[in-house]
């Protein structure tokens, strides 16, 4: 028998090696691929979501800033990121291209803002979705067991992690520069205070029954001037 040339029992034996981590890796991917990755969260709806998209579209969905592909979190919309390549950032339907937000878009950035941190999103919808007060209005500040802060998105909105765009949102004056000072009336057992309409509008919505007054009253708020397109 003829002599084996060194190193080939190496071969052979790494070969067989690779073969068999080939068959597991394949193994691994297909059950990878066939496995549904699930995230509790506030189910979407045009008219549960569609408020607070539009805000998220006014307020940070500019082509500069979370309306492009490169981000985490993106934002489609009429004043940013269009699904139809025909159309353009005007919401005015009028101009040729223009149009308002879809039902689609709203949907995208759904999808998006859900699946950014979907373990963290399950906790946060777990501990604050059916904290209701009367006629179907969430309440707020939200009770106990509801923690948007553990919100990535939230936390940066609020100032309390580093944002390219800076702080969006303020609960209690005084407020940061460029930021609103609190201007949504809110109906306590104290009387009325003034929050944040940005803050109710995103919080309302994990609750299950998004405010739509104040959704509408944050999207009032002017663009964030800050560029943000280095975030």
């Amino acid at each position: 028998m003829a002599a084996m040339p060194s190193g080939a029992p190496f071969v052979l034996v790494s070969l067989a090696v690779l073969s068999g981590a080939c068959a597991v890796l394949a193994l691994s991917c297909s059950s990878t691929t066939n496995t549904r990755i699930g995230v509790d969260a506030p189910p979407f709806t045009d008219q549960s979501f569609g408020p607070l998209g539009d805000y998220l579209d006014h307020r940070c969905g500019s082509l500069d800033c979370h309306g492009q592909q490169g981000r985490n979190l993106r934002i489609w919309g009429c004043e940013g990121m269009r699904l139809d390549a025909g159309m353009i950032p005007v919401c005015n339907r009028t101009v040729p291209g223009g149009g308002r937000t879809s039902v689609q878009e709203h949907q995208a950035t759904y999808r998006s803002l859900v699946g950014l941190e979907p373990q963290v999103m399950s906790e946060v919808y777990a501990g604050c979705n059916g904290q209701l007060v009367e006629a179907g209005v969430a309440a707020y500040p939200p009770a106990s067991s509801c923690h948007p802060e553990l919100l990535t998105f939230v936390q940066k909105a609020r100032g309390a992690e580093a944002h390219k765009g800076g702080q969006l949102i303020c609960t209690e004056p005084p407020c940061p520069p460029a930021v609103p000072n609190p201007a949504y009336p809110l109906q306590t057992a104290n009387g009325t205070v003034m929050t944040d309409p940005q803050d109710v509008c995103i919080v309302s919505w994990l609750e299950g029954a998004t405010n739509q007054a104040a959704c509408q009253q944050a999207e009032s708020i002017p663009t964030y001037p800050t560029d943000a397109s280095a975030e």
